[in-house]
């Protein structure tokens, strides 16, 4: 099994996703948020289902959640966290809101715990995205949803492949880095990936269905 890291430094990006939650949801709202928001069409809609948020950020998704949901959100930076909590006290949806600064790498639940786990742009943004594939393994159910919103390398000898993997550098500087395949990655780690649907700005993201086999 795979285990490479990428060249993500978990501190620079505490600082910066600290740095960037102001102004989050006018930014990177306008250019991640379509995919998000595509997402919860392929969410169950079951009431009183536990469901995990790997990198909920300032809580842009809460509001998107079935009533009744059990919610946990987790986020590395203090300062998301904050707002994430500002958003769910006035949310009246009947949900149960749980708040938390968390390590995505380490995730401090049972195994078998929810029903889905969401994780909307996050996977590229950590230093060992296999680890955190197999944390969301752990963690779900079998036969639970696993929700990725992402973006993904492309495939091997195609041009925007290498494009990727040249800017890679740069864009992690920015958050989050070009060159890893998402899907592989999930795959690897024994999540059984079952289909991948285009989203946002050019169908650049990817929305990553899969399930605990």
């Amino acid at each position: 099994m795979s285990s490479r890291k990428s060249r993500v430094n978990p501190g620079y990006m505490e600082k910066l996703y600290s740095f960037y939650c102001p102004f989050y949801d006018w930014v990177f709202g306008k250019l991640l948020g379509p995919g998000r928001r595509k997402a919860f069409n392929y969410l169950s809609r079951r009431p009183d289902q536990r469901v995990l948020e790997i990198g909920v950020g300032p809580g842009s998704t809460l509001e998107f959640y079935p009533p009744r949901t059990d919610f946990v959100g987790i986020d590395i930076s203090a300062a998301m966290i904050e707002e994430a909590r500002k958003k769910a006290a006035n949310l009246n949806s009947g949900s149960r809101f749980h708040l938390q600064v968390m390590d995505a790498t380490n995730l401090e639940f049972p195994d078998n715990h929810f029903d889905v786990v969401m994780a909307a742009f996050v996977i590229t943004t950590v230093q060992d995205p296999h680890k955190v594939c197999r944390e969301i393994l752990r963690v779900v159910k079998p036969g639970g949803q696993i929700i990725a919103v992402n973006h993904t390398r492309s495939q091997n000898g195609s041009l925007w492949g290498r494009v990727e993997d040249v800017m890679a550098p740069l864009f992690v500087r920015i958050g989050f880095t070009t060159d890893l395949d998402v899907i592989k990655a999930m795959n690897e780690a024994g999540i059984s990936v079952q289909e991948a649907v285009r989203c946002n700005l050019l169908n650049t993201g990817r929305i990553i269905m899969g399930t605990k086999p």
